[in-house]
């Protein structure tokens, strides 16, 4: 055969395997983020839970510590920036799982802190694949604590109200 009839060839070559490798290259790198995100949600319910039950019912900053972010201050979180503050519900419940209506009223029957983390949109970056899609809920159940009740008389975070 003669070469000047093989002469872009390899360029046909390079744009048949560049694409499939650039396409697996970019899959991978999102499956990281997607790991990522989910590992910062999990861990965002975790922590407003864990700060939940020591601190005062619907105390201010729970929803911020629980994003990352210092208890003053506002906005999306710092490390997940779609992460707000709306995306994350606390239920106290009682004994048997059940949700108080009013956790104030009914303060000896709380036993658990629920918190739930959800409607959390993800967006693909995987060329020719954009797609948004929301996460499932991440869940943490703790027993109660103290509930920002102490011998001191010092609530949740010091001075912070």
């Amino acid at each position: 055969m003669n070469i000047r009839h093989q002469s872009g060839l390899h360029t046909v070559e390079f744009a048949l395997v560049g694409a499939l490798f650039f396409v697996l290259l970019f899959a991978a790198i999102e499956f990281g983020r997607l790991m990522f995100v989910w590992n910062t949600l999990d861990e965002a319910s975790r922590r407003a839970a864990r700060v939940a039950v020591v601190c005062p019912i619907e105390h201010s900053a729970i929803r911020r510590v629980a994003m990352f972010d210092a208890p003053v201050s506002s906005g999306e979180s710092p490390i997940l920036p779609d992460l707000s503050e709306d995306l994350i519900r606390i239920s106290y419940l009682t004994a048997t799982g059940t949700p108080l209506a009013d956790p104030n009223d009914d303060f000896l029957d709380i036993a658990f802190v629920r918190t739930e983390v959800t409607g959390f949109q993800h967006q693909l970056i995987i060329p020719f694949f954009f797609q948004q899609f929301e996460l499932p809920p991440f869940i943490t159940v703790l027993p109660r604590e103290s509930l920002g009740v102490s011998p001191e008389g010092t609530g949740c975070f010091g001075t912070i109200s």
